[in-house]
């Protein structure tokens, strides 16, 4: 069935906020799951550049895995939506879990779009560490929630954040990347913040019509 299709997003324990505060949160972690799979796909087969010393090229990379995964286990990823907006245009039955997931869809593309506008398909940089900026921002400098979410305290964004910039010290492309991305983070943060989700107050009931 089409609704097993869309729901097979191998999210096992999904925690679906109740909140639209904590969704923002989660629009976030769509982000970071659906970058960092990217990465790691488009990477399978190819040497990861290395940053700073070798043990230390081990511990960013191990704990971008060690964060993927947790995300995979509680958060789905951009594909789940995409493919459910279109399959429920198709299959009436997914239109009401479509109107649910709104507020996630409004969200996650009010940043992608800023990603969009800041990095063009032909520039390269790093999707990794953006991942780890726009975390580091949200979860410490904003000092969001992480309740449903507490892993994230696990993770030390800003120690991994650091070896980034400790060996692009003396590159300087690979400084102004990072300057570059560390803006980019900012702007994502500050449009997610802004982003709000309207709901339809004035939609009347199919019941009231008939009346």
């Amino acid at each position: 069935m089409a609704e097993d299709i869309v729901l097979n997003t191998n999210c096992k324990n999904r925690i679906k906020p109740k909140l639209i505060r904590d969704v923002k949160t989660e629009a976030l972690l769509v982000f970071a799951r659906t970058a960092l799979e990217r990465f790691f796909a488009k990477n399978e087969n190819v040497e990861l550049m290395k940053i700073g010393s070798i043990e230390d090229t081990k511990k960013i990379y191990k704990s971008l895995w060690d964060l993927k995964e947790k995300l995979e286990d509680v958060v789905v990823n951009v594909e789940y939506l995409l493919n459910l907006v279109q399959t429920a245009k198709r299959y009436a039955p997914l239109k009401k879990l479509a109107k649910y997931e709104e507020p996630l869809i409004t969200y996650y593309d009010a940043m992608a779009k800023r990603i969009e506008f800041h990095i063009p398909k032909e520039r390269v940089f790093m999707p990794e560490f953006l991942v780890l900026c726009t975390l580091s921002h949200w979860v410490i400098e904003e000092e969001k929630s992480v309740t449903l979410y507490p892993f994230l305290k696990d993770f030390d964004f800003l120690s991994l954040i650091e070896k980034y910039e400790v060996a692009a010290l003396d590159k300087n492309e690979d400084k102004k990347n990072i300057v570059d991305i560390h803006r980019v983070s900012t702007d994502l943060i500050e449009t997610l913040k802004k982003t709000k989700y309207k709901f339809n107050k004035d939609r009347v009931s199919k019941t009231r019509r008939k009346k």
